[in-house]
């Protein structure tokens, strides 16, 4: 019997061994784990770096009641081109080089030009909507 009474009391919430302890080890656990993952996300050294910023130049294209804005850009190669569907209705952004997914309002797609040429696009959902890009060595 005294055995059996030691492994009652040793099951109170009064031991730190006993299920109720465990329970908030376990929460704090978790807790710690969450902060952790929030303070890393928020960490600036995730962010790029202001130096290689510099280093791509960078051009916008704006997407509004079914037209590219503007519709032809000049650019260095190494530049990346960032589009923006300002409207209300989904576009795309296609080319033999790339395509982009379905961009509702908002939404964003990049592509870096490296090599120089004429890069035409157009919206898939309404073919009617074109734009071109042209990648000259010295543009700015």
């Amino acid at each position: 019997m005294t055995v059996r009474a030691s492994m009652h009391f040793a099951a109170t919430p009064r031991t730190s061994f006993g299920v109720h302890g465990c329970k908030s080890q376990c929460a704090l656990r978790a807790l710690s784990v969450a902060v952790l993952f929030a303070a890393l996300a928020s960490t600036p050294c995730l962010a790029e770096s202001p130096n290689s910023a510099a280093a791509n130049p960078a051009a916008t294209v704006s997407m509004d009641h079914s037209t590219f804005i503007p519709s032809e850009i000049t650019v260095a190669p190494g530049t990346t081109v960032t589009w923006v569907n300002n409207g209300t209705m989904p576009h795309t952004v296609v080319n033999q080089s790339f395509r982009s997914k379905f961009l509702v309002k908002d939404a964003k797609f990049s592509f870096t030009f490296t090599t120089p040429g004429d890069y035409d696009y157009l919206c898939s959902i309404h073919p009617n909507m074109k734009g071109k890009i042209i990648v000259k060595p010295g543009a700015s």
